[in-house]
C-alpha cells in the first residue's frame, strides 16, 4: 500500500517512488532477464497483462535450439532432442502440484487453453432441457470463442459484452 503523503498527480514523484520502491524488491533483479521495449528516450512501463508479457532474454536461443533440432531430427527430436519434446510435460509437474496445491500425480500440462476448455466441455458439458446454451464472453480468441461443439448438445452461444 502506498504511503499516504504519495503525491499521485505528479507523475515525477510517483515514477521517483516505484523506482525507489522497485530497487528495494527483492524481485527486482529478475528485470535483467527480459528485453524491455523503448519508449521515447527510455524503456516502457510495462504492465500488459493479456499477454505473452516481456520476452525473456535467453528466449530466442532456446527456440533456435528447437526449431535446429526439428530440422536435424524431424519427428525423432520428439525423443532425440536437447530438450526432447515428448516429456516435456515432466519438466512443469513438480512446479504445477506445488501451485495447484495438489500431489504430482494429479497434474500433467498439457495442450493450451483453448485446447484444454474444449476437452473439458466435450467430456463434461451434458446440456439437459431448454438450458442449451453457453454463455461466452466477448472478444475472446476466435479459438476460445467457437461453440457449438461437436457432439455436445450445445446448440449455440449467447455472446457477453463485458
Amino acid at each position: 500500500m502506498p504511503p499516504e503523503n504519495t503525491d499521485w498527480s505528479d507523475h515525477r514523484k510517483f515514477l521517483e517512488e516505484a523506482r525507489t520502491r522497485d530497487a528495494q524488491d527483492v524481485l527486482s533483479p529478475f528485470r535483467s532477464r527480459f528485453h524491455m521495449p523503448p519508449h521515447g528516450a527510455g524503456e516502457a512501463l510495462y504492465f500488459t497483462g493479456n499477454s505473452l508479457g516481456l520476452q525473456p532474454v535467453g528466449a530466442k536461443d532456446i527456440i533456435d535450439g528447437e526449431l535446429e533440432d526439428w530440422k536435424r531430427l524431424g519427428v525423432e527430436a520428439h525423443f532425440d532432442g536437447r530438450r526432447p519434446w515428448v516429456s516435456y510435460h515432466k519438466e512443469a509437474t513438480e512446479d504445477l502440484a506445488e501451485l495447484m496445491g495438489a500431489l504430482p500425480v494429479e497434474v500433467v500440462a498439457m495442450n493450451a487453453l483453448t485446447v484444454n476448455l474444449h476437452l473439458l466441455l466435450v467430456s463434461f458439458y451434458r446440456p439437459q432441457g431448454s438450458r442449451t446454451k453457453l454463455m461466452i464472453e466477448a472478444g475472446l480468441s476466435p479459438a476460445t470463442a467457437t461453440p457449438p461443439f461437436p457432439n455436445s448438445g450445445c446448440t449455440g452461444s449467447i455472446l457477453l459484452n463485458t
